[in-house]
């Protein structure tokens, strides 16, 4: 590779770039002009909000007049000048956030009628049993039916019920409660007062009894907006004025009501005397703007200067240069990263300086750290880098700029979950988190920002070496893009469906396409996930067999079978169904008993950086439970043969052929790994899967078949059933196999073994 060749592609193509006035616009003007309008726009438009009232419908018995007029507790309902019932708002019951005058209430009247009424087909002399007329509902019941039919005609935003009796059972409490004799020491007044309340109304006559209080109602509706602030608004003012009833109360027991809320909890903000007040805020923000902008700063010079150049005929001539491939890649890669870093490290300046105004009058949040800017930019250079290669290759693909803007869509759906894992309640960086693409990212960066640079700086190497590996592949993906003669002038294609099934049907090729073993792979987790809602009814130990049926048949055999009927002219060369040398199987079945102590002990790695969460523990006791009830044989058909043969058919036979093409074969290994591991449903199962699907693939690729892998799986999986009493063995200190020296023995062994396999004996031409 000559530095001196990318330095002049790399000049020729930023020259390019530089020459397009409207690019140049929207990197360098018009974030300066943008925010600050928009700043400006949102504080107008604030002015301008007011917030409206909500309709409460308040549905009270023909009594409830007489209830408040001889009420002696402290009311939330009072009669007007002209006797109509009203809400006795206090300011109090409100908080600063909702006024008084955001609830509009109005009262409708039921008559309170649980006695039998007369029938109405039945004539006045004519006289039945008082069992057999007829009742109406309850109140509280007819109240509740007219307050949903006035919430779904939109007449109220929410409705509150108040039971017939309700004031009567407040008023009686409130009445029985008698003032506590006081003594000239107040401290042995209240603990005599606290031992009075805690006793009894039977060891102590003089404490109220308490009745059965019929609560009041709130209807809402949850598919309005309006209806959940209403109920809201409505909720706050209740829980007042039933703190206001228990201090009353208190009040009127001979108690001060500070003996109900003796703690007043006091606050104070360490960080207003650091450069960190309000930090929390920007390390929530900042980042995700940070990332969001370097990909779509990334995208559309990527676009332009691969799939532009397929539009304006200039890729011809940059191809028969004397630059490598590799040169011109990376000439267009920095080229990208470039405008990526400005584009979005100018935006995010000028979101921050204008977001500062906007967030500083909320109290506690400062301006941004004095580092910022340096963490902002040393974290954006790596995530520019790996966000221009990943572009540079889907835009090379494209065969115009118009395609090439419809693949930005795939990109942010599968970067935004990553962006936003850390914003999950109860997500904290630690080496779990810090090996997640972008993500980690985003958390050293949060990190930064607080503050906390000790956490910040150990597990920064983890995430430089997690970023700089996604960036080696996606480099690799690009010269290999580039390096494809078919991708580099792919012509244009109509899609008509009849021609497309006539040609998959009557053009088949002894092996699938990379294309449809990816979308194989992506056919059987679809499957898997809508599969997984039956599997929640059939999670039970007795659909324990017709669980792993369908999973194995259904979910991953399936697929493959049916793609492999349609698209395939050769079974055995699709499926690598041949039979290896005989002296591979004896290797084979050593080296899986190697593998086994090998695995637990990187299984003791895995639930140490992803400690095992207590719905996975249920899980796999349902799969022991399950497991108990048939004999070790049955079990070892279901758990170790079956998804032997069924996995391995699927993803060391028809994916691993589909992949496998001429210099390709590490993608093969690595792409049905992680497919493998996909269909796993648990976190750190998927994990080890991974690991051995690794393995499994190398043990294809060498031997040219899946007999050999099959073996391996099912004898590894097997030991896990047939031998009883496993997990008590590797737990055990004094353990042969699954000690410290047993598993240093097992690792060498299996070393040794791998490169008996690697020798040119067991290698079968791919």
């Amino acid at each position: 590779m000559d530095f001196r060749n990318i330095f002049l592609l790399l000049k020729r193509e930023i020259r390019d770039q530089l020459r397009d006035r409207r690019m140049l616009f929207m990197i360098f003007v018009l974030p300066l002009l943008l925010y600050p309008a928009m700043g400006i726009f949102m504080i107008q438009t604030g002015q301008n909000i007011n917030q409206k009232s909500s309709k409460i419908t308040v549905y009270v018995t023909a009594d409830f007049k007489e209830a408040i007029q001889e009420d002696r507790i402290f009311p939330l309902f009072e009669l007007d000048e002209n006797s109509s019932l009203t809400a006795h708002f206090n300011q109090s019951l409100f908080s600063k956030r909702e006024p008084q005058h955001l609830l509009e209430l109005e009262f409708v009247t039921i008559p309170d009628s649980d006695r039998h009424g007369s029938s109405p087909i039945l004539s006045p002399s004519e006289e039945l049993p008082e069992s057999l007329l007829p009742s109406e509902p309850p109140f509280e019941q007819r109240a509740t039916e007219q307050a949903k039919i006035a919430i779904d005609a939109r007449k109220c935003d929410a409705a509150l019920v108040i039971p017939a009796s309700f004031l009567e059972k407040l008023r009686k409490i409130y009445d029985e409660i008698r003032p506590r004799r006081r003594s000239a020491n107040p401290q042995w007044a209240t603990e005599q007062n606290s031992i009075a309340l805690n006793q009894s109304s039977e060891e102590n006559p003089s404490l109220p009894s308490h009745p059965d209080i019929p609560q009041p109602n709130v209807i809402y509706s949850t598919a309005t907006q309006k209806s959940l602030i209403a109920k809201s608004r409505l909720e706050e003012v209740l829980d007042s004025w039933n703190r206001r009833l228990g201090a009353e109360n208190i009040k009127k027991g001979g108690l001060s009501p500070e003996v109900a809320s003796p703690i007043h909890v006091e606050s104070s903000d360490i960080a207003a005397r650091t450069s960190f007040q309000g930090a929390s805020v920007w390390s929530k923000s900042l980042p995700i703007l940070l990332l969001l902008w370097a990909l779509t700063g990334a995208f559309y010079p990527a676009i332009d200067l691969c799939a532009g150049e397929k539009e304006r005929g200039t890729l011809e001539t940059l191809l028969s240069s004397p630059a490598s491939r590799i040169e011109i890649v990376m000439s267009k890669l920095l080229t990208v990263m470039t405008f990526s870093v400005l584009t979005s490290f100018l935006n995010i300046l000028c979101i921050a300086a204008t977001g500062y105004f906007l967030i500083s009058k909320i109290a506690g949040v400062g301006i941004p750290p004095v580092w910022t800017p340096l963490w902002l930019l040393i974290a954006l250079i790596p995530t520019a880098a790996l966000f221009s290669a990943v572009c540079i290759a889907l835009a090379v693909y494209a065969r115009s700029s118009k395609e090439g803007q419809y693949y930005l869509t795939p990109v942010i759906l599968i970067v935004m979950p990553l962006v936003l894992l850390p914003m999950m309640s109860g997500h904290e960086l630690n080496l779990g988190t810090a090996i997640i693409p972008v993500s980690g990212i985003v958390q050293v960066l949060g990190a930064l920002l607080e503050g906390d640079y000790k956490m910040a700086f150990t597990f920064l190497p983890v995430v430089t070496l997690v970023t700089l590996g996604c960036c080696i592949v996606a480099i690799r993906w690009s010269v290999d893009q580039f390096n494809s003669e078919s991708v580099l002038f792919r012509e244009s294609e109509r899609f008509h469906l009849i021609l497309w099934l006539k040609k998959l049907f009557r053009t088949r090729f002894p092996t699938p396409t990379p294309q449809a073993a990816i979308f194989c792979g992506m056919l059987i987790l679809s499957g898997k996930y809508f599969l997984s809602f039956i599997s929640e009814d059939l999670a039970k130990p007795e659909f324990f067999v017709m669980n792993i049926l369908i999973s194995q048949f259904l979910g991953i055999l399936f697929p493959a079978a049916v793609l492999t009927a349609i698209s395939s002219s050769s079974l055995s060369k699709t499926l690598r169904v041949s039979f290896p040398n005989p002296a591979v199987f004896p290797i084979i079945l050593l080296l899986a008993f190697c593998w086994h102590p090998v695995i637990v002990w990187l299984q003791s790695w895995v639930l140490y950086i992803y400690p095992v969460a207590p719905e996975v523990e249920a899980a796999f006791q349902s799969l022991d439970s399950g497991m108990s009830r048939f004999s070790p044989w049955i079990s070892f058909l279901l758990i170790a043969v079956l998804p032997g043969f069924c996995e391995e058919i699927t993803f060391r036979g028809y994916m691993f052929s589909g992949l496998n093409t001429p210099g390709h074969h590490l993608r093969a290994i690595v792409v049905t790994a992680i497919f493998f591991g996909a269909v796993h449903p648990i976190l750190q199962q998927s994990i080890l899967a991974t690991i051995t699907g690794c393995l499994l693939g190398w043990i294809t690729f060498q031997t040219g078949s899946i007999w050999p892998t099959i073996l391996f799986h099912v004898t590894n999986n097997g030991i896990t059933v047939l031998v009883p009493n496993l997990e008590e063995i590797v737990k055990s200190p004094d353990s042969v196999f699954y000690g410290h020296w047993g598993i240093s023995a097992a690792l060498v062994i299996f070393v040794l073994l791998l490169m008996i396999l690697g020798t040119k004996r067991f290698q079968k031409l791919q």
